[in-house]
């Protein structure tokens, strides 16, 4: 019955049981006591999702989430988003969830009069309409939630905000791209629960493989399918001692695409705030991004260029230990 409504309500408001309310299948949740307002306003906004036909499609959520810090996540969020848009046609949206610090606006050439704090102002009337006058706009195809600027603003989102800001969004646009905080709390959870893809993001160094190969244990636990899961390598370099064969035999994940390391023009294009995807440059990570977004997306792209050699193998895998 897909047309059915779920809400749950409990006196026992904690964070962990709303979170397990939204991951078992709960449009709402309410808390107890009830009140009357609130439950007018929920079964209301049942109602308006039902009768809306925009409602039922579906966009495709891709969240991209840090093996460790220093990895580049909002510099590949941001340019993610922009090739999706570019390749496909279609809106992409990013979701900035580093709530206390967050810098998609600096990546994207943006200075966004709207947060998703105002998401949680108005959440008891949210709607798709309301939420879309909360975007910032890069162009046509390319929008922006951007997290609050004020300190202390990050402390009234909760889970229940993040997970219907993401439901909405995909019912309007063609990709929702989450940029999440690197600690695994409840709304990072939330946003990875909700994503169609997890792109889990290292670099060649040990730090980074050891601590992508924690990640995808704990990923494990949480219940994520390894087909959700795309191992991204940043920053890459062919060099001997780095195989991507013995980084899979490590991870006992396939990779599932790289992007090039050129500092220069990626800095370049950090700071005139332009996402380098849509510069002039002629960076390999250009060709890179448009294969990675041909990948996620299923449409050809004209930036596709024949894969690189593969390096020679090397035994540096026994700086890990013994295989699990």
């Amino acid at each position: 019955m897909p047309d059915t409504a779920v809400v749950c309500s409990s006196e026992d408001n904690s964070p962990d049981v709303i979170l397990q309310s939204f991951r078992s299948g709960a449009t709402e949740f309410l808390r107890q006591p009830l009140v009357e307002s609130e439950i007018a306003s929920v079964f209301a906004k049942i109602e308006l999702t039902a009768t809306r036909p925009e409602e039922a499609q579906h966009g495709r959520v891709i969240a991209i989430f840090a093996s460790k810090g220093g990895c580049g996540t909002t510099f590949v969020t941001a340019n993610l988003a922009a090739s999706l848009a570019r390749l496909s046609r279609k809106r992409a949206c990013v979701v900035d969830l580093n709530l206390q610090a967050g810098d998609q606006p600096l990546y994207l050439g943006l200075e966004p009069i709207y947060s998703i704090h105002d998401v949680v102002r108005n959440y008891d009337r949210l709607d798709d309409q309301l939420l879309a006058s909360y975007l910032t706009q890069r162009s046509k195809h390319l929008l922006l939630l951007a997290a609050p600027t004020e300190i202390g603003k990050d402390e009234d989102v909760r889970v229940e905000h993040v997970t219907r800001a993401i439901s909405l969004l995909r019912a309007q646009t063609e990709y929702v791209v989450i940029d999440p905080p690197r600690m695994l709390n409840e709304i990072t959870i939330a946003a990875l629960d909700a994503a169609d893809d997890l792109i889990l993001l290292l670099t060649l160094d040990i730090p980074a493989i050891r601590s992508a190969r924690r990640t995808l244990d704990i990923f494990t636990r949480l219940g994520y399918d390894r087909s959700r899961i795309k191992v991204v390598v940043n920053r890459y370099e062919k060099k001997p001692e780095f195989d991507l064969k013995q980084v899979e035999k490590v991870l006992e994940t396939p990779v599932y695409g790289t992007l090039a390391n050129d500092y220069q023009a990626a800095i370049a294009s950090i700071n005139v705030g332009e996402p380098l995807v849509l510069s002039k440059s002629q960076s390999r990570i250009i060709h890179d991004f448009g294969n990675l977004a041909s990948k996620l997306s299923g449409i050809k792209s004209q930036a596709e260029s024949p894969a690189a050699a593969k390096p020679q193998r090397s035994g540096w895998t026994s700086i890990f230990g013994s295989k699990r």
